[in-house]
């Protein structure tokens, strides 16, 4: 009987290669199992890449009229149009949440003025598809739309789960200021106006003011007459003057102003011109006796002499009308 004795080398090559082989096998059985494992165990908490992430910074929530709200996961209830809206449907309940297509649908309505809700987005009434069941704290994946061109004001995101959120979408704060165009210049004949003046109070410090289409820094002089009656006949009595300087208004209109404390009843006059008078406006005023309104109010000190006086330099206060 011929026994054949193994070559001591050739054995421990064919176990070492037997050993490798099996080392290769134990490692792609194990890759496999991993990535099946793995796929089953989602929980749906994977991000969608088809739609842009969510840009809102910041985070505001808003009074929700239902309780279920709070299974639509938001990081914000407030949005500036353009933003992108993301939430999850989040089960907090201590059963399953059922959710009538797979996977779970929602759509958004508006609130018009009337208060009425009106569809803007996904559908009306959508048919039931084959239904989801949420296990207690299990959640969908990230849903993801774009408020581009919608209008400001209050959204309800419906889910086909029994479960919704309100949301407020919100103007895009402006980054400049609004500049008011000015109209189109005429050519305007140089102007002087006072405005209105309502009845003053004697001792009372009043202003009076007006508009000019005259260049800011030029001076305006202003007169104040008191009318005098004697019988029949009405005069007037020059009580004051002086001057005020115009400053810059926009769109080409300019203002002034004068300020007093007449201390005699009566009616009066102010007179404005420029200092060539070759422009210049009048307006009526009256200055009550009775008692002011009440409040908090300091009576303003005397002046030297009685009468009126106007402030600024160049006053010439005068004396009061016969």
């Amino acid at each position: 009987m011929l026994i054949v004795q193994p070559d001591p080398g050739i054995a421990m090559t064919l176990l070492r290669t037997t050993t490798i082989l099996l080392l290769l096998f134990c490692i792609l059985c194990t890759t496999g199992c991993t990535v099946l494992s793995g796929a089953g165990n989602q929980t749906g908490n994977i991000s969608d890449s088809s739609s842009p992430v969510s840009i809102a910074k910041y985070s505001r929530t808003l009074a929700q009229p239902e309780f279920s709200a709070d299974m639509v996961q938001m990081d914000t209830d407030i949005y500036n149009i353009g933003e992108v809206v993301e939430f999850v449907i989040t089960n907090k309940k201590t059963g399953e949440l059922s959710c009538a297509n797979n996977p779970p649908a929602f759509s958004v309505r508006y609130q018009k003025g009337t208060g009425q809700w009106v569809i803007r987005m996904g559908k009306e009434s959508p048919a039931p598809g084959n239904t989801t069941k949420l296990k207690p704290g299990e959640s969908t994946s990230p849903y993801r739309f774009v408020t581009d061109g919608w209008e400001p004001g209050r959204y309800r995101i419906i889910t086909d789960c029994g479960v919704s959120r309100e949301i407020l979408l919100r103007a895009i704060p402006s980054a400049t200021p609004t500049v008011t165009s000015c109209p189109a210049g005429t050519n305007r004949s140089p102007f002087i106006l006072v405005n209105p003046v309502s009845s003053q109070y004697a001792g009372v410090p009043f202003a009076i003011t007006g508009t000019t289409n005259l260049a800011p820094g030029e001076d305006l002089r202003y007169s104040i007459f008191a009318i005098v009656s004697a019988t029949t006949n009405i005069t007037s009595a020059k009580l004051a003057s002086s001057f005020t300087t115009v400053s810059a208004g926009s769109c080409g209109v300019n203002t002034w102003s004068a300020e007093g404390v007449i201390d005699i009843p009566g009616d009066y006059f102010i007179g404005v011109s420029n200092n060539a008078n070759t422009v210049s406006a009048v307006r009526r005023f009256t200055v009550l006796a009775e008692a002011r309104p009440t409040g908090t109010h300091t009576p303003p000190e005397k002046m030297p002499s009685p009468g009126i006086s106007t402030g600024g330099p160049g006053t010439t206060p005068c004396q009061s009308p016969p």
